[in-house]
């Protein structure tokens, strides 16, 4: 035949048990805290970084910009060409030599 568990026997393993549930909660607890504060620090530089990267990228489109271009340019003395020469392309003198040999 069973014994009966003693009042006192189940007493302490529900104290037991109790605590052991709090303690996990207790870890649990302070883990998600600390996570959500790193959370925070990561986000705070995610914000940082894309402000940074916008700053930047206004920068490198005001430094190709034409009229900063152009006055840098003034700057090193080029000067804007008044005349425009086009050249023909012709046919090389190699090709000249083929073609007059194929004539023949």
């Amino acid at each position: 035949m069973k014994k009966p568990i003693k009042k006192p026997k189940l007493l302490i393993l529900i104290t037991i048990l109790i605590t052991g549930l709090s303690l996990t909660q207790l870890v649990i607890s302070h883990s998600l805290a600390t996570t959500g504060g790193k959370m925070r620090q990561l986000e705070e530089k995610a914000s940082v970084l894309a402000e940074q990267n916008r700053v930047l990228a206004e920068e490198i489109n005001q430094m190709g910009s034409l009229t900063r271009v152009a006055s840098e340019a003034q700057k090193l003395g080029l000067i804007k060409a008044n005349q425009i020469f086009h050249l023909s392309s012709q046919v090389p003198v190699a090709l000249e030599n083929t073609t007059l040999s194929l004539e023949r």
